[in-house]
Order: C-alpha cells, then sequence, then structure tokens
C-alpha cells in the first residue's frame, strides 16, 4: 500500500480524476457503501427540512424590531421560554452545521436585537410587543423573568455552545445565569436561589454544571451545588404528590445527575451526600413510572406510589440520560444502565404511539431521546424506529416550510439537525446544499466510510467532528445529558489518519486537517471517501510513569525514580557530582526601599558564567525567606522586578517585604553547552540560583522558594520538582496538559522522550509534599492555559498529596484576570508557607 504522508491541501490538489470516482454497480443492502449512500439520501431529506423551517420563521419575522413571534397566530410578540428557547436557537444551529452565510447573518442580527430590545433586569429579558414595540406588561413578574432566562439558556444557548463552542452566543448565556442569580429571590439555608420550581432549578443545574467544566470558573459550581443541595439534601423530590416525567418537569433528574457528575469529581464529601439519595429518586422512579415495557409514563405520585398521568413521556429518552450518566460513575449503577437499554429496545414496538398528542413537538423529542441513546446503546430495531418516526415530522412541513406554526417547530429542527448528523457519523459539509447526499457508516475496521453525491457540481470541505465534549465544554467524560448532539466519529487533531479517495492510493494527513479537508464532486461522479486513524504498533507508548494512588512509601519511591529519570532525560544528571564553586562576581550594587539590588555574576558549569539579580532585605532581621523570581518568554532576569503590567514586579514586592530573591536568565532559545538540552541548562541556571541563594548566611535555607510566570511557571515547576531544597513553589499561567501545549505554543517545552514519559501533571506531582500553589485566570486566551484544562491537571496532581497525608498543601488559584500573575494571592501564600520570620511548613 502506498502510504506517503502529505499535508491535506497536497492531496486535493491532486488530479481530479484521481479524487473523484464513479459510483459502482448497485450493491447489496449488506454492502457499507450501499448503507452510506442510503444515508446520503435520509440526511438530505433533514438538511432540505431544516433550511426550509429557518427561512420559512424568517419571512415571519417582526419588520421593526427583527424579532421572531412566539406563535403565527394571535401570538404578536416575543418572549424568552418560547421564541428564543425553542425556535430561534435551531435556525442558529441550522445556520452553523450548514455553513449558510445568510441565515448566519440573519441569526447574528437577531442576537443582537434581542440582547438590545428585550432586557428588563440588568440582562434578563423580558416579553416583548411588537405593537408597541415595548414590554408587554407595565412591571416584569420577576418569577417569569427568571423562568424565560433559564428557558432560554438550557434549551437554546447550551445546544448552540455544545456545538460552536466559544461565540456571542455563549457570551449571552454567561450574562443570563449571572443575573438570574443576581436577583434570586428565594432564601434557603444555604442561599439565595432563583426558583422553588423543579423546572427552573433543573434548567439551572444543567447550565450551571457544564458552564463550570467549560470555562472553569468556580461560581458556577457554586450555584449548581446551592440547587442541588435545596433540592436532594434540603427538600425531598420523593416527598411530594407530583413528580413529572415529561417536559415541564423531567429537567430535574437530568439537572440532578450533572450536579452529581460535578460532585463526583470536585467535592467528594457531597458526591456522598448526593449518592444514596439521588439513587432513592431513580429507584423510585423505576418502580413505579414505568409501563409494562420499561418506557416511562408522564407523572407519578412519588409518596402513594402510583401513576398520575399514564400515558408515555415523549421525553423518555431524556430522562433516561440520567440513568445512563449514574451508571458511569456509580459502582453499583450497572441496572440503571439496564434500564435504559430496556426502554431503548421497547421503543421499537411503538411506531404508531401517539406521542404527546400526535405533535410533532412529541415526535421530536420522542426521537431525539433515542438518538442520544443510540450513540451509546447500539439497538438496530430502535434505529429502525427513528427511521420511521422522522417521516411524521417530515410530513407536517408545509411548502413555506412552517410546520405547525408556533414555537415548537424548532425542537423539530433541533431533532432533524441530530438526526442528519447521526447518518453522517458527525461530518459536515461545507456549504452543505440541498442537492448533496452526504452519508457515512462506521467501517469494520473501525474507520468512517463516507458517501458523497450531488445533483450540481460543488466544491467545498468535509468538516469532521471533534470530540466536542472534551475540546469545547472540557467535561470530564461525555456523559448523556439533554441538548448536546451526540458525538459518532471524531477526529484527534494531533494523530494521524489514512486517507483514500476513491480507487486513488492511501495518503496520510494529520488530524487537525480533517476539521476542514477540501473537495470536489462532479453530479456524474459520486465520491467514495475513507478515513481510518493510523495505528502505529510501534510507536512508543506515552506517560508510562504517570501517578497513581499508592501508599506514602511508594510514593516516596516513585518520586525517585522519575526525578533520577528526567534528570537523565534533560542532561543534568552529570552535574549532580561534586559542587561547583559559585565564584561570585558583583557587578553592580543599588539601594531600594527596603532592600539592596545586586547584579552578579556566577559559575553555572565548570565552562559557562551567567548573571543574576541578587536582593537583600534591609533592616529585618536575618535569617530571610528567599524565593528565585523566574520570567517567562521575552523577558530576562530583571523582568520580574521591573514589569508592573503582567509580572506585577513581583520580585520587588517580595524583596520589599523582607524576602531575599534571585532571577536569571531562561529566556533563551539556543544551547550554550554540546549535549545539553534547553529545559536542562534553564533548569540548572535556576538550581545555581538556589545554590546563590543558599550560599548566603542571611539566608535561612529551609526557607527557599520559587515563583514564575508562563514560561517561568513551567521553570517553578522543573525547579521545585526537581531540586528538593524548595520549599514552596507558585506556578503563575502554566498549569495544563501536554496536549493543549502541541499546538499554538512555543515547542521549547518538549524534548525527546518527555511525552513517553510523564505529562505535566506528574512533574507537579513531584514537588509533593510541598506546598504548590498554581494560578490561572478566567481571561485566558482560548489556545493558552485555561482554566479548564488546569482544573483538569490538578484532579491528576491531588492524589499524590492525599497520598502524602497533606491534601491542603495543593492549591489552585483561578483569578479574574489574564495571562499573569495573581500578586496578592502570591503573597498571601508565600507569607502562609516560608513566613517572614517564621519556620518553614
Amino acid at each position: 500500500m502506498n502510504t506517503s504522508r502529505v499535508t491535506c491541501r497536497t492531496l486535493i490538489v491532486a488530479s481530479l480524476a484521481a479524487i473523484v470516482v464513479s459510483l459502482a454497480a448497485p450493491a447489496s443492502p449488506d454492502d457499507p457503501w450501499a448503507r452510506a449512500a442510503g444515508n446520503g439520501e435520509l440526511s438530505q431529506q433533514a438538511v432540505r427540512f431544516c433550511r426550509r423551517f429557518a427561512r420559512g420563521w424568517l419571512v415571519h419575522a417582526d419588520p421593526r424590531s427583527g424579532l421572531l413571534p412566539r406563535n403565527l397566530t394571535g401570538d404578536a410578540y416575543w418572549n424568552a421560554r418560547d421564541s428564543a428557547a425553542d425556535n430561534y436557537p435551531f435556525i442558529v444551529l441550522t445556520a452553523h452545521v450548514l455553513d449558510d452565510l445568510y441565515l448566519k447573518e440573519a441569526a447574528r442580527a437577531i442576537l443582537e436585537r434581542e440582547t438590545k430590545l428585550t432586557a428588563r433586569l440588568d440582562s434578563l429579558p423580558d416579553d416583548f410587543l411588537f405593537a408597541t414595540q415595548a414590554f408587554r406588561t407595565p412591571e416584569p413578574n420577576l418569577d417569569a423573568v427568571i423562568f424565560g432566562a433559564a428557558e432560554y439558556a438550557k434549551d437554546g444557548l447550551l445546544p448552540i455552545t455544545e456545538w460552536l463552542g466559544l461565540s456571542p452566543w455563549l457570551d449571552r448565556m454567561r450574562d443570563l445565569v449571572r443575573d438570574v442569580f443576581k436577583h434570586a429571590p428565594y432564601a434557603t439555608p444555604s442561599g439565595a436561589i432563583p426558583s422553588n420550581d423543579v423546572e427552573v432549578a433543573g434548567d439551572l443545574l444543567q447550565v450551571a454544571s457544564r458552564l463550570y467544566w467549560m470555562t472553569g470558573d468556580g461560581q458556577y459550581a457554586a450555584w449548581a451545588f446551592l440547587l442541588a443541595d435545596r433540592f436532594l439534601v434540603e427538600t425531598d423530590l420523593l416527598d411530594r404528590d407530583r413528580l413529572v416525567l415529561r417536559d415541564h418537569g423531567s429537567e430535574i433528574i437530568g439537572g440532578l445527575s450533572e450536579a452529581c457528575v460535578l460532585a463526583y469529581h470536585e467535592d467528594p464529601q457531597r458526591w456522598a451526600s448526593y449518592r444514596p439519595r439521588f439513587r432513592a429518586v431513580l429507584d423510585r422512579v423505576l418502580e413505579i413510572g414505568r409501563n409494562e415495557d420499561g418506557l416511562l409514563v408522564n407523572s407519578i405520585d412519588p409518596r402513594n406510589g402510583r401513576a398520575v398521568n399514564a400515558k408515555l413521556a415523549d421525553t423518555w429518552g431524556y430522562v433516561f440520560n440520567a440513568y445512563l450518566t449514574m451508571a458511569l460513575i456509580d459502582p453499583e449503577g450497572a441496572r440503571y444502565r439496564d434500564a435504559a437499554t430496556r426502554a431503548l429496545a421497547a421503543v421499537a414496538g411503538y411506531r404508531d404511539y401517539d406521542w404527546e398528542g400526535g405533535s410533532a413537538d412529541g415526535y421530536a423529542d420522542a426521537i431525539e431521546g433515542a438518538i442520544n441513546l443510540l450513540a451509546r446503546i447500539p439497538d438496530e430495531a430502535a434505529e429502525e424506529w427513528a427511521d420511521d418516526a422522522i417521516g411524521f415530522i417530515y410530513r407536517k412541513q408545509r411548502a413555506d416550510g412552517i410546520i405547525e406554526g408556533w414555537h415548537g417547530d424548532g425542537n423539530s429542527a433541533r431533532t432533524a439537525l441530530m438526526y442528519a448528523l447521526w447518518k453522517t457519523r458527525g461530518a459536515a459539509a461545507s456549504p452543505w446544499r440541498d442537492d448533496l447526499r452526504l452519508g457515512a457508516v462506521r467501517g469494520a475496521d473501525g474507520g468512517l466510510l463516507v458517501s458523497l453525491s450531488g445533483e450540481w457540481p460543488w466544491s467545498g470541505t468535509i468538516r469532521f467532528d471533534r470530540a466536542r465534549h472534551k475540546a469545547v465544554m472540557h467535561l470530564p467524560f461525555d456523559y448523556p445529558r439533554i441538548n448536546q448532539f451526540p458525538e459518532w466519529f471524531t477526529v484527534d487533531p494531533l494523530a494521524k489518519y489514512e486517507v483514500r479517495i476513491g480507487d486513488a492510493p492511501a495518503q496520510v494527513v494529520d488530524g487537525a486537517d480533517l476539521f476542514s479537508f477540501p473537495l470536489s464532486l462532479r453530479p456524474d461522479a459520486p465520491v467514495r471517501l475513507t478515513v481510518k486513524k493510523v495505528e502505529d504498533p510501534s510507536a512508543a507508548k506515552l506517560r508510562t510513569m504517570r501517578y497513581s494512588s499508592r501508599p506514602k512509601a511508594a510514593a516516596v519511591r516513585w518520586q525517585k525514580d522519575v526525578r533520577a529519570k528526567l534528570a537523565k532525560l534533560v542532561r543534568i544528571d552529570d552535574l549532580s557530582g561534586p559542587a561547583i564553586p559559585l565564584a561570585t562576581k558583583v557587578l553592580s550594587t543599588s539601594e531600594k526601599p527596603g532592600y539592596v539590588l545586586q547584579e552578579v555574576e556566577i559559575s553555572s558549569t565548570p565552562g559557562r558564567r551567567i548573571k543574576a539579580m541578587l536582593s537583600i532585605p534591609r533592616g529585618a532581621k536575618p535569617p530571610y525567606p528567599a524565593v528565585v523570581c523566574i520570567h517567562g518568554h521575552g523577558g530576562n532576569r530583571r523582568t520580574t522586578y521591573e514589569d508592573p503590567r503582567i509580572y506585577k514586579a513581583f520580585a520587588s514586592a517580595l524583596a520589599e517585604r523582607g524576602y531575599a530573591t534571585a532571577a536569571v536568565d531562561v529566556g533563551q532559545h539556543e544551547i550554550y553547552e554540546p549535549g545539553r538540552t534547553l529545559i536542562g541548562e534553564r533548569l540548572w541556571d535556576l538550581m545555581r540560583a538556589v545554590d546563590l541563594l543558599a550560599s548566603l548566611k542571611e539566608v535561612d535555607r529551609s526557607r527557599i522558594g520559587c515563583a514564575g510566570l508562563s514560561l517561568g511557571g513551567e521553570m517553578a515547576m522543573w525547579l521545585a520538582a526537581m531540586d528538593t531544597r524548595v520549599a514552596a513553589c507558585v506556578s503563575s499561567g502554566f498549569l495544563t496538559v501536554m496536549d493543549q501545549m502541541e499546538r499554538d505554543h512555543c515547542m521549547c517545552w518538549k524534548i525527546d522522550g518527555l511525552r513517553e514519559l510523564v505529562d505535566f501533571a506528574d512533574i507537579f506531582a513531584l514537588v509533593a509534599p510541598r506546598p504548590l500553589q498554581c494560578q490561572n485566570g478566567l481571561k485566558e486566551p482560548p489556545t493558552q492555559f485555561i482554566v479548564p484544562l488546569a482544573r483538569q491537571a490538578l484532579r491528576e496532581i491531588r492524589p499524590i498529596y492525599a497520598d502524602m497525608g497533606v491534601p491542603g498543601n495543593i492549591a489552585l488559584d483561578v483569578h479574574a484576570g489574564e495571562h499573569e500573575i495573581d500578586l496578592p494571592s502570591l503573597l498571601e501564600f508565600v507569607d502562609a508557607r516560608l513566613g517572614r520570620g517564621r519556620p518553614a511548613r
């Protein structure tokens, strides 16, 4: 097989004849290419349906405000709970999934007008009457305003964000959630909550939980826990005469499952409290809330043990999302997966069921719930049921694109989009024209077989899906949840993929190239595209020394082993012999407020001299604590003393507080001595800065710490990890994972063999049990050191601190800033851990 490695663009520029191939002879139904082509027919129907819906509803936008009406008959006003939550978002998603420029511009314009015209309480919207171009009521009804904002956030802005990631719609959602809790009117023992209504609480639990994972902002976790405490601990969902399992009530079950995931990963004590209570709810629903086939009824009376409304809930799949989620985190949760599996298998027997009185919305919810479960539980009969049921929705659509003429039309479009992406296994055409037939199936080898045909010539790109739960939402795992678009075939941007177009030779491309893969099409020559991840059995395994929880003595042995391996890897192991004399030479001295600042020159290795800044306190009584202060890219040894912007001149601040400080240059991108590594030389120079401080009689050797920003945060990690004389460490603007650093970063961090040995969390683990503070800003650019990835890394560092009996010695300071030092937090940490005039602890 010819598998030469080329770029994606080179592959497509190859002759069109090699790229485009004719359809093979008619294939049997068992032929995967026939099934892929068939899926192309099905996705085409869904795409046409969605585009007609979006364009049809835009025709009815109010000509003055530009807003969409709640309904087309008798409701000439816009509202958040219906217009914004149910209809508008799926115009937005249709626009972006299909890459339709006209719809994109229209959707963005509506957002801008809605934000400007409808704000009633801060950002919170209220009903807007078209006839008067003003609010529908003289005064706002706070409960109604909060209800509308919660619905808009959960049903509308959340699915948009799950697909798009960072966007103006995310900003809108964050504003709404902030102001919902700002205006929360209901007092509870734990704090004020926005509503006592289970639907609103369920909405906000889902939104706040996901925003926490996405942004890393702890305020969202606090809000989620506030609501979960209220509905799981302070009150009992089972102590009521009605628990709704369909729309307008079932949201609380999904929301509490997300709060349980949050507690499971971030608050074990809360998880221990939530787990038995939520299991009791789930068990009671299974006991009295199912029909004979395992499908859920509309509502139950948990106190009296009977069904209140025995008709089937169209949202059955949404509720079983929560069961599957609990099965993933509860070691005794296998029966919850079994219950979801049984329900999915049963739905195939309900082909003629009158979901929600025969409304398209009822069918949409039932189908969507099935598709979401099918992404996790294969069931051929349920797949056939979904293929059959979607036709009911299509038949409802009029020639002008309107389905039933009310806000529920958007829910049908949402389900059709999900259905289309199911049939393409997450791939999307750009632009996705109505004449295109894009379909896909998984191959027997795990690859993807893609069929593309059309009625007209087409040139564009195929956008293969990514692991959005990870790349966009930063979830700890892809747990089942309402208002997500399932992931069917996802591409790892750091992996290699073998791509074959028709009968052309296979080529190898980067995974990142598949996010926008150029392709051309002639109407008489459909394309068959095969994509398969390249598995190299000879490739070295990554992170072979990953830390896992173990007894303290074993943890110490692991640290010694890893330090030795890393010292050899960065090529400083030969420098650990007899001490190298510093031969310190003072180059200059200046008086500063409270300290003396010197520039000195010392020997780093026997053959290399380096310059350093050194400060000694004046007036205070020695011995002094000391800190090695480390700059980032573009800085030098003076930067941490002089830059007030991102560094906050933290070295000067420490010197003024009575700390001795030292700083050397670590920003070089050249190796000075043959046989060394860049990281190794930077690290060794920092270790010599520790030697310099330790050589001073005024310095307490047991209280030497280090702190740095960006590259300085990275090198603070290395220094504290490799030099056990360092008593405490502050690593600012660096805590992340190595995958993040593989793109859009200076690659000076990477040395041969490093990833095969450890990730950054493992290097940080070498600092234990000594105190460690990491700092990450909420305003870090999305490609940089974002808080969600910092929290992910932190979860991997914490176990060794727990194993060593000092879980409180590690902390993540999440601050409101950008890529910068949080000076108050740094000073508080250093004072507490190194102590001005106090022994180290």
